[in-house]
């Protein structure tokens, strides 16, 4: 019996820009593939310990290609992480393959550019709340 992995994209969910980008992707992704968690919940706890003294901090990204195999990996990070989830969405193969283009040192620091820029203005998350729709595609 074969069976789909379930792709879950692990996010920040104290972070509005975060919080964004994970409504930008439910709206692209169609055929709803991708499912998300918060890094900071039971289960991203447990992700993130699985990964062990190289866990990320707590406000990088982790991509699971299979939530039956979380705990197992492998994990994806930060900006190679964004990237196979976006890979999964619909029309984005260009936009991907162009990305794969630049070292990931590249890509890497963009991300933590990003990031740090977003931890200087004190996003809060109480400025995107999720809609019921969206919210369904959140794990506990």
């Amino acid at each position: 019996m074969s069976r789909d992995p379930q792709p879950v994209l692990l996010f920040d969910a104290e972070c509005a820009l975060c919080r964004r980008t994970v409504r930008w992707l439910i709206r692209r992704d169609r055929h709803a593939r991708l499912r998300f968690a918060d890094l900071g919940g039971t289960e991203g706890r447990a992700v993130r310990a699985a990964l062990g003294d190289g866990q990320p901090a707590p406000d990088s990204l982790i991509f699971v290609p299979d939530w039956s195999r979380r705990l197992e990996g492998p994990w994806f990070l930060r900006a190679d992480g964004a990237l196979r989830a976006l890979a999964l969405l619909p029309g984005t193969g260009w936009a991907v393959r162009a990305l794969r283009w630049a070292p990931p040192l590249w890509l890497d620091t963009a991300y933590r550019a990003v990031a740090a820029a977003r931890r200087r203005r004190g996003d809060a998350a109480t400025t995107v709340i999720f809609r019921p729709a969206e919210q369904a595609r959140i794990l506990g």
